[in-house]
């Protein structure tokens, strides 16, 4: 039997070690570049008043004085969200005082899809690390499940994010499910005049947020 030539041997090594690279730098880049809806607004003083408008709309639409306590909501686009997250959020942690980014996590942006949240942010090693949830309401929260989790576009296994959730900050007034497969936050918000929001429904559909709400007196 005729044997293999050591110069042979050699170059399916090298084959095969070129391949590996090729495919390491190319999970990197698909990490590093994000998912395909990863996009930021361009940057200058005309962004920077439109996350402000947005800001104030909400506000004023959350705190509006009604005449009955009949249910109201709005829709908000993903779009609008992400620009408030590049222009807005910091500020409006400073302050607040009590809440920070967590450290080396940055430039965090949402996607709405149907009947999903996704959550997309920049970890301390520049991988875009996406976390998927499905909200629902249940008794006084609104619960949202942990339904997928990849770096950039490649999907990872769920646990992992699970254990990003702590990193991201993310909880329920700071405290945590032993599981971390879930967030939940209460649906009685408090305003600052005494009066109360109760939130009704969540709706997730393709590119925009529904929220209805009741405000008490």
């Amino acid at each position: 039997m005729e044997r293999t030539r050591p110069d042979g041997r050699r170059w399916t090594f090298r084959r095969i070690l070129f391949l590996g690279l090729f495919a390491l730098v190319l999970f990197v880049g698909v990490a590093l570049a994000g998912p395909l809806w990863w996009r930021f607004a361009s940057d200058g003083d005309a962004v920077e008043q439109q996350g402000f408008d947005i800001e104030q709309m909400v506000a004023s639409r959350l705190t509006r004085v009604r005449e009955s306590e009949a249910a109201w909501g709005f829709v908000i686009e993903d779009g609008s969200v992400n620009v408030w997250l590049q222009t807005r959020l910091v500020p409006w942690l400073e302050h607040d005082g009590d809440l920070t980014l967590p450290e080396g996590w940055t430039s965090p942006q949402v996607r709405f899809g149907s009947d999903l949240i996704q959550i997309g942010v920049r970890s301390p090693f520049s991988l875009i690390v996406v976390i998927d949830l499905r909200p629902r309401i249940e008794d006084e929260s609104v619960v949202f499940e942990l339904v997928g989790t990849s770096i950039g576009s490649i999907p990872v296994p769920l646990a992992m994010g699970a254990s990003m959730i702590p990193a991201l900050g993310l909880g329920d007034g700071g405290e945590r499910e032993p599981s971390m497969d879930r967030l939940s936050v209460p649906r009685l918000i408090e305003l600052a005049d005494g009066r109360q929001l109760w939130i009704e429904d969540v709706e997730v559909a393709s590119d925009e947020l529904g929220l209805r709400f009741r405000t008490l007196r």
